[in-house]
């Protein structure tokens, strides 16, 4: 009888402990080459468009070309499907000056699905914490 009740404890355990643990998303609901792309733009004008406006100068008018997506990782962020991709892209940079630029970049996303799933966002990690904080950008 004790045996039994050991037993039936350790099952139990089990299945509470399967239970909650969480699988990644699959693949399949990755973000597609637009959402990527948007993602790169928005990235690149967050983090480059406080430069121009502290050197007074206009923003160049960016467009991304040719993204090579080298891995996706799938995980969960803050209960939501998360995708973290790599890889790199080509990005030409026009001014009145330059005629245009080409230079090959790298880029490292942390992209996240909405409960709805028509919704995109950008996590940005917040450099000044230690801890894992995030901003959260919507993808336009």
């Amino acid at each position: 009888m004790l045996k039994i009740a050991r037993i039936l404890i350790c099952f139990a355990l089990y299945f509470i402990m399967t239970g909650c643990s969480v699988n990644p998303p699959p693949l399949e609901f990755a973000p597609d080459a637009t959402t990527i792309e948007k993602a790169i733009a928005l990235q690149i004008n967050k983090k480059y468009g406080v430069l121009s406006t502290h050197l007074g100068t206009q923003k160049p008018t960016i467009e991304i070309e040719k993204i090579n997506i080298r891995k996706i990782e799938p995980s969960n962020k803050f209960n939501l499907p998360t995708y973290h991709l790599t890889g790199d892209y080509l990005v030409v940079t026009k001014n009145n000056k330059n005629k245009g630029k080409k230079i090959k970049n790298s880029f490292t996303l942390n992209l996240q699905r909405q409960n709805a799933g028509k919704t995109w966002r950008l996590l940005l990690p917040d450099t000044n914490s230690s801890s894992d904080k995030y901003f959260s950008y919507q993808i336009p």
